[in-house]
């Protein structure tokens, strides 16, 4: 049994129970949702999402068909969905998909309603820490692309925020909506090893770079 809280609201969800991810993440996202980065009351911050946002579309290849994976109200992929036909976008909260615009379906990265081998890109932006099963939701990113089709990640350098919220603290520096521990909503802390050991069974190619300005790892893999 794995058992999460949201902070601050005093509500519990067993994730092994049906329907308790998307519930989670409905509670997570009226309390944490990624606005909260774009809105923050320190430039550096915002600073640090805009180059994320940037970092993320700078890998996204040129695509017919791609599909944006826990998506939120579609701002990360504005950045990259010029380079394409038609992108889509998911998310388990159907209330974040209202407030996006362009196609939208509400579903779980573990469970995704399309068909084999239809897409040339999946982007997973800060979706893998999230995931109770982050092989199955990979599984799944790999079940949906053709052959040669292309899996851009992004996933956050935990350990080095970690690190900086305790420096923050010690020189009483304001976090603002920052939670002061693990983020809330992540459920492990990747590394660069732990990366490479989910991808490579499943991908050909893999390249993972860190970025510390950005403090993110950036995942860059075919299929």
């Amino acid at each position: 049994m794995r058992v999460v809280t949201v902070p601050g609201s005093g509500e519990s969800f067993d994730l092994d129970r049906p329907g308790a991810v998307a519930a989670w993440n409905r509670a997570l996202n009226r309390r944490f949702g990624m606005e909260n980065l774009r809105q923050h009351g320190n430039p550096f911050v915002r600073w640090i999402e805009r180059r994320r946002r940037a970092r993320i579309a700078a890998c996204v290849p040129s695509f017919d068909r791609a599909l944006d994976v826990g998506a939120e109200d579609g701002t990360v992929a504005k950045t990259w969905a010029h380079k394409g036909r038609f992108a889509l976008l998911l998310d388990v909260d159907p209330a974040m998909l209202r407030r996006a615009t362009g196609d939208c379906v509400a579903a779980d990265a573990a469970r995704l309603p399309l068909a084999p081998g239809s897409l040339d890109v999946v982007v997973l932006s800060a979706v893998l820490e999230h995931v109770v099963d982050p092989a199955a939701a990979l599984d799944e990113a790999v079940r949906v692309l053709r052959p040669g089709g292309t899996i851009v990640a992004y996933v956050p350098w935990d350990s080095a925020v970690l690190s900086l919220k305790r420096w923050a603290r010690r020189l009483r520096i304001g976090l603002g909506k920052l939670h002061g521990d693990l983020a809330p909503g992540h459920l492990r802390v990747f590394h660069r090893a732990r990366l490479r050991r989910l991808f490579e069974p499943v991908t050909r190619t893999l390249r993972i770079r860190l970025d510390p300005l950005s403090v993110g790892y950036y995942v860059e893999a075919t299929v």
